[in-house]
């Protein structure tokens, strides 16, 4: 779940992609509010030919619990000098939520030239261009670093690199790998920045590091160990370990609440750097190979509060290995808890974790 200030209309618009994906024109976009939250946007046919109670009906009934709606009319032609198109139907649709207790926060037009308001459809059209421009946060102010969403697979050199080492694979690599996971698992993620470009001056070839880390990650145990790295660093992977040998310990306990969002806050920066390193390696995995690593991933974006995110993760894992349970588990936890205590909650005092200590305590 993101938690995203939307101060003007040029900055609403600015997320209509993020929000609702590509939407094709004509077409007519309806993000509910509740509460000050958004819903779950909809796309449906722009009002023509009179379709103004049918519009405001497919909304009303796709937004129930619904206090307000934003509009946007994604237009096929571009606005030009022109009136703003349909906007007796689209005030029409407003005023038919409006009477069915949802009032209209913002109507909208988007169009290939330009955009504008229906408020104030006498003033300039603004261009597209400046929906590139962040007005929010303040000018000076550095925009948030873009996080990567779910893993795609690409066949680039970094793919066929990591395929050509699950060829090569020795069982003494594995096993070696197997013996030490933090320092293997870490030696991935390390170097998933430079996958596909060969040994480095020490002869360590990050394709063959990630093709060990996907191999390791197939054990649900070694999963939670690479989870556990990028939430709560190196010292709480080993307690992890030690954990997975006794299940019922309230230590390893309080690992499974903490999968499920429970405790203070990780470090952000540690989590997003993992973040995009766990994802390049996902990116390179074999299809086959990929629904684990996409498991570590939709966690990560979970800990960050990208719920959709990880939830199409958790999908995308069970569509490639159905016998995958770890996939279902992430799902519910979406399901549950929308979001982590330290998102939903951030005032709260930090739980520290039993059995943790120094910088790593949770």
């Amino acid at each position: 779940m993101e938690t995203v200030r939307i101060r003007t209309p040029q900055s609403l618009l600015q997320l209509l992609p993020r929000l609702v994906g590509e939407t094709t024109a004509p077409s007519l976009v309806a993000l509910p509010f509740s509460a000050g939250r958004s819903g779950m946007p909809m796309v449906v046919d722009l009002p023509v030919g009179g379709a103004e109670d049918a519009v405001a009906h497919a909304i009303r009934s796709g937004s129930l619990g619904a206090e307000a709606v934003v509009l946007v009319a994604c237009l096929a032609a571009p606005l030009g000098t022109d009136p703003l198109p349909l906007r007796d139907e689209l005030v029409g649709v407003a005023e038919r939520l409006e009477g069915r207790g949802i009032r209209t926060l913002e109507l909208l037009a988007i169009a290939p030239d330009a955009w504008g308001d229906y408020a104030h459809p006498d003033v300039a059209r603004g261009p597209l261009a400046e929906l590139d421009l962040l007005d929010d946060p303040a000018p000076g102010v550095p925009a948030p670093v873009p996080l990567p969403g779910v893993p795609v697979g690409a066949d680039g050199d970094a793919a066929r690199a990591v395929a050509g080492w699950f060829e090569a694979m020795h069982r003494g690599d594995l096993d070696a790998a197997r013996a030490a996971p933090v320092d293997a698992l870490e030696l991935a993620v390390a170097l998933a920045p430079r996958l596909g470009e060969g040994p480095g001056a020490l002869g360590v070839d990050p394709a063959k590091a990630a093709a060990l880390a996907i191999a390791l990650v197939d054990s649900p145990a070694m999963r939670d160990v690479a989870i556990e790295l990028a939430l709560d660093g190196s010292e709480a992977a080993a307690a992890t370990l030690a954990e997975l040998a006794d299940p019922a310990s309230p230590a390893g306990i309080a690992s499974a609440e903490r999968f499920m969002g429970v405790g203070s806050a990780p470090d952000v920066a540690r989590l997003t750097d993992r973040l995009r390193r766990w994802t390049a390696i996902a990116e390179a995995a074999p299809l086959e190979l990929r629904a684990p690593l996409l498991v570590i991933v939709g966690f990560l974006h979970f800990f960050l509060g990208r719920a959709r995110t990880a939830g199409r993760c958790a999908e995308l894992a069970m569509t490639i290995d159905p016998a995958l349970t770890m996939a279902p588990l992430l799902r519910d936890i979406i399901d549950a808890k929308g979001a982590p205590d330290w998102v939903l909650r951030p005032q709260d005092p930090a739980r520290p974790r039993q059995g943790s200590e120094g910088a790593d305590a949770r």
